[in-house]
């Protein structure tokens, strides 16, 4: 009989746990998005034809979720800067990223590049959550 109460219990506990994580995921997903979003693919954003002058583009980060949002880590290709204007994003509201292709700092030639951005926040229950999202662009460097 306690091994039937056992067994109950911990099918009782994994299916909470499943759809306790479940939870968090989904407010992870939703914690920030790039406008208008472009990946890696053609849909990237183009800087068309860079000669000898710096070419930049901003990315605007909204929070979607209800505690602040803290940009964190950011993966920059070589031969791209970027700048971040907003480091903490209020719920609601959205932040810049600018991101500058160098010609003095990349090879000659097609090139297809993206950076990726990794933001922070709290979650309801104290936790730190952390998604990583990335942002696609392309160009040619004479």
């Amino acid at each position: 009989m306690k091994l039937k109460h056992i067994s109950a219990l911990l099918l009782f506990l994994f299916v909470f746990s499943v759809a306790g994580f479940s939870q968090v995921e989904d407010e992870e997903v939703q914690m920030f998005s790039f406008t208008n979003t472009r990946s890696i693919s053609a849909q990237a954003y183009d800087f068309g034809v860079i000669k000898d002058v710096k070419k930049e583009h901003r990315i605007t980060i909204k929070n979607t979720g209800k505690s602040d949002l803290k940009v964190g880590e950011i993966f920059i290709p070589q031969g791209v800067g970027v700048t971040v204007l907003n480091r903490t994003i209020k719920p609601g509201q959205k932040g810049t990223i600018v991101v500058t292709v160098d010609p003095q700092y990349m090879k000659s030639g097609q090139f297809q590049k993206k950076v990726s951005v990794t933001t922070h926040t709290i979650n309801q229950n104290g936790t730190k959550v952390s998604k990583t999202k990335s942002y696609g662009f392309k160009g040619q460097v004479l």
